[in-house]
């Protein structure tokens, strides 16, 4: 099982203000190269809720790189790889609305959903999150730390293939 597990964490309400990123390259189901980094926002305003949420604010970021800057670094990490993340609809957007922001084509790679993939994995679970997923794994989670986030999703989506082949 190949594919870049992706979270991003975002400063406000607007699809385009990522703040952060964690990538995860998972190669025969096994975890091989991590990323992370921090994002300077567009925008140039955190919302109070979010910044609780991830621990992020404006002055971790204001001094960091833009997307545009970072998108070449990260698209080569990525590569044609899968991308897998969990509620993926939410990264995707995130990754689709600023590259739109910043007028840099969309990739066409295609998408792996860790929250699709464990509630058909294990149905009986009382909740499908990534925390309580992760949990119920065992995996380790500092929830809303990008990389982690990444690294659980990517921890899932293995999980579940083995699950499945053992069938």
């Amino acid at each position: 099982m190949n594919f870049t597990a992706l979270d991003f964490e975002t400063a406000n309400y607007e699809r385009s203000s990522a703040c952060a990123i964690g990538l995860v390259k998972v190669r025969k189901s096994t975890i091989v190269d991590t990323m992370f980094t921090l994002i300077k926002p567009p925008m140039g305003y955190f919302l109070p809720r979010f910044m609780e949420i991830h621990g992020i604010d404006l002055s971790m970021v204001e001094n960091k790189s833009t997307f545009r800057e970072l998108w070449p670094r990260i698209a080569a990490f990525i590569g044609k790889d899968k991308i897998a993340a969990h509620n993926y609809s939410f990264d995707k957007g995130v990754l689709e609305s600023v590259l739109e922001y910043y007028d840099i084509q969309v990739p066409r790679n295609s998408w792996l959903c860790s929250l699709q993939i464990s509630r058909q994995t294990w149905p009986s679970l009382a909740s499908h999150s990534l925390d309580m997923v992760a949990d119920s794994l065992g995996i380790p989670l500092r929830h809303h730390d990008a990389l982690d986030d990444a690294k659980a999703c990517a921890l899932i989506c293995i999980a579940a293939a083995k699950n499945t082949s053992h069938r």
